[in-house]
């Protein structure tokens, strides 16, 4: 689930414990965040690359 939206950033459901995706992406490269809300991490993707960078690192996960 993505949370709407008119920034640069994703915000989006993790189903869980956001620690293990979290530490996930952030091993891939990812810039990833996690702001406080339980479930939920953001992610930033404003560029070409770190769109893709992003979607590879979800589909490992």
């Amino acid at each position: 689930r993505v949370a709407d939206r008119d920034a640069n950033f994703v915000l989006f459901a993790v189903g869980g414990d956001q620690t293990v995706p979290w530490r996930g992406l952030l091993d891939q490269g990812v810039l990833v965040r996690d702001v406080g809300l339980p479930g939920w991490l953001r992610v930033t993707a404003g560029t070409p690359a770190e769109t893709d960078a992003f979607l590879t690192a979800m589909d490992k996960l």
